[in-house]
Parts: structure tokens; sequence; C-alpha cells
């Protein structure tokens, strides 16, 4: 059973990994003995936390490009491939903010939203998927993407954020429809509110962090690493049964209507 859980020697690559969600996914990964292939848009950064990981016996690998060049995108898993003979993983975790009312918002608030949230996982998973067909069955790899609670229970002002990640959530459910009977799964997690640098302007409302807790069965904002785990958990062989779904991460605010305010 223990082999299940383990992803020892396994290529993942994982976009937006230099902080936050990406860089906890890739230590989780990397403790499971994965072998990374780690993508962000800041090269210095990036390349600070595949060191990091190796410092701490991993075997990590950086690789600096906009998600928004398509032609990159695929450049990077043909590179990938061709070093390493296979791919077994692919995390679209990037992610931007570009909040406002709709009557606010532009043609290209929403484009280069959905550009980098739902096309470059696209063309990321088209061009993973491939390779990953490769692979000798019956388990040929894994496919997880970040979408969020605000893809279900969307709050105002995030439209196209929001509407990005629904995106997100049925591509997912395309792709595991397309390479289901492939062996290949494909799952998307929906986070709640985390104590993340993406959302430090956030945290510093103080009355909006205090809503979200009392909205919160938990009560509390998550922690990345609690985020990072059933990632890695859906990129095991343990996870061969589950494909197409949108697994909710977030205290149980999805289910909870009623504000534990007093």
């Amino acid at each position: 059973m223990s082999g299940l859980f383990s992803l020892t020697g396994k290529p993942i690559l994982i976009t937006g990994a230099a902080r936050g969600l990406g860089a906890a996914i890739a230590k989780a990964c990397a403790e499971l003995g994965a072998q990374l292939w780690l993508q962000d848009l800041n090269a210095e950064a990036v390349d600070a936390a595949a060191a990091d990981l190796r410092t701490q016996g991993a075997d990590a690998q950086a690789s600096a490009f906009d998600l928004t060049d398509f032609d990159a995108c695929q450049a990077w898993v043909q590179d990938v491939y061709n070093q390493t003979g296979h791919i077994w993983g692919l995390v679209n975790n990037a992610g931007i903010t570009n909040h406002g009312h709709i009557l606010d918002q532009t043609v290209e608030d929403y484009r280069s939203i959905y550009d980098l949230h739902v096309m470059a996982p696209f063309v990321l998973a088209q061009a993973a998927g491939k390779k990953m067909l490769t692979n000798p069955g019956p388990q040929r790899g894994r496919i997880v993407s970040l979408s969020s609670i605000a893809a279900t229970h969307p709050r105002p002002g995030i439209g196209n954020y929001a509407s990005s990640k629904a995106a997100i959530a049925g591509l997912t459910r395309s792709l595991a429809a397309d390479f289901g009977a492939d062996g290949i799964c494909a799952n998307a997690i929906a986070p709640g509110y985390v104590l993340t640098e993406m959302n430090k302007a956030i945290l510093s409302d103080k009355a909006f962090v205090r809503r979200i807790e009392n909205r919160t069965p938990a009560a509390r904002w998550a922690d990345p690493t609690e985020i990072a785990a059933p990632v890695a958990f859906l990129m095991t062989e343990a996870s061969s049964y589950i494909n197409g779904q949108l697994l909710a991460v977030d205290g149980g605010m999805n289910a909870f209507l009623q504000s534990n305010e007093d």
C-alpha cells in the first residue's frame, strides 16, 4: 500500500512554483520523492525555490518564462521530456488577480486572466498529456489544476477571476473524459481562503479576514501546506479512481451557510 503514495522518480511539472501555493505543492511532492520541474515568471525567485529544495535533498529544476507565451509552454514540456524520457504529472497552479466591478472591467482585463488561468493550462495539459500517453499503463499520469471556492461561491468584484476558475473546473472534467480510459486522471482543487503572499492586500483588511473566519466552520484561513497535501495525494497512484473532480479544500466554507458570528 505504501508504494501507492510514492512519487519517487516521477517527473512533475508545477507552474507558479516560486512562492505561495506553488512552493508548498513542490515541497509536498518532493517529500514523496518526485522529480520536480518548477516554472515561474520570476527567474530569481524560482531559481531560489529550486535551490532551496535541492538543499533538502530534492531533485528540482527551474525554468522562468511567461505562461501566456504558449509556444514557450510547449517547449518547456518537450524539454522536460527530452531530459527525462517521460512525464508523470502536471500541476496548473499559476494565477493572478485583477479585481474590479463588472462595469469597470475591460475585455483585456478578462483576456489576461483567461490566458493564464485557462488557456495556458489547456496548452500544457495537451502537451503533457501527449507525453503521458507514452508511459506504460495502466496508470499513465496525473493533471491537477487549481480552481477556487470563487468558482462556485464568488463575491462581488471578482468576475474575471471567478469565471476563469469555473472554466478551469470545466476544462478539468473534459480532460478527465478524454484521458480517463488511458489511465490519466485530471482533477481540480478548489481552495478556500489561504494565507499566501497573493492575498497580502486582503489580509490587511482585518474586517474582511474576520468575515471569512466567521463564514468558515474551521474558523480560520488555510495554511498553504493544507492545500498542497491533497494536491500531492492526487499526484499519486493511490488516487487512481478519482477523476474529473472539483475538490473543495476550504475548511467547510462551501457547505456552510450560517455565520459563526454571534
